[in-house]
C-alpha cells in the first residue's frame, strides 16, 4: 500500500487500495481479513502531503464470549500530514506528522492502515449481545451443585 510521492499531482487527488495482501501476509493479525477497503484523500501543497482516508476491512474473528468464529467488519480514520521540510526539527514528528527523508520517491501507507485496524477492533469483541454460544460455554463450566469437601474452606476465604 504505497503512494508515489514524486508523481502525485499537485491539489487535491484521491486514491483506492483494496488489496488483501498484505494484511493476509501479515503474521501478527490473529483474524482473517476478507474484504478491505481505503479510500484516501490526498492534498499536495509544496512539499507537504495531507493525508485524509478511511479503513474499512471486513473479516472473520473469533468471539471472546462463545470462541466461535463470526464475520464483523472495522473501521477506521487516518488523518496524516507528511513533510519533506529538512528545516523543521525531527522531534516534531509525532503520530499525525511525518517528516519525510529528502526526495523519498515512495510512501507506505501500510503501517498506518494496519494500526488504524488494529485500533478499531473492540476491547471485548463478541459476535452479539446476546451470545448464545457464550451462554452455552458458561452454563457448561458452571461448577456442580456439590462442591469438593477438600476445597470447602475456601469458598469464604474473602468474604467478611
Amino acid at each position: 500500500m504505497k503512494i508515489s510521492l514524486n508523481t502525485m499531482p499537485r491539489g487535491r487527488s484521491e486514491q483506492i487500495f483494496d488489496s488483501l495482501v498484505q494484511l493476509q501476509q501479515d503474521k501478527s493479525i490473529t483474524w482473517t481479513p476478507l474484504q478491505f477497503e481505503l479510500k484516501l484523500e490526498i492534498d499536495r501543497y509544496d512539499k507537504n502531503f495531507y493525508l485524509n482516508g478511511n479503513v474499512t476491512c471486513t473479516g472473520n474473528f473469533i468471539c471472546e464470549s462463545g470462541m466461535e468464529e463470526f464475520k464483523d467488519t472495522l473501521s477506521g480514520n487516518l488523518k496524516i500530514l507528511l513533510i519533506y521540510d529538512s528545516k523543521l526539527p525531527e522531534d516534531l514528528e509525532t503520530d499525525e506528522i511525518i517528516l519525510i527523508p529528502a526526495h523519498q520517491p515512495e510512501f507506505d501507507l501500510y503501517p498506518l492502515v494496519r494500526e488504524a485496524l488494529l485500533l478499531a477492533i473492540p476491547i471485548s469483541h463478541v459476535c452479539g449481545p446476546d451470545c448464545e454460544a457464550g451462554k452455552a460455554l458458561q452454563k457448561s463450566i458452571q461448577p456442580g451443585s456439590k462442591m469438593d469437601e477438600r476445597w470447602a474452606k475456601l469458598k469464604d476465604m474473602f468474604n467478611e
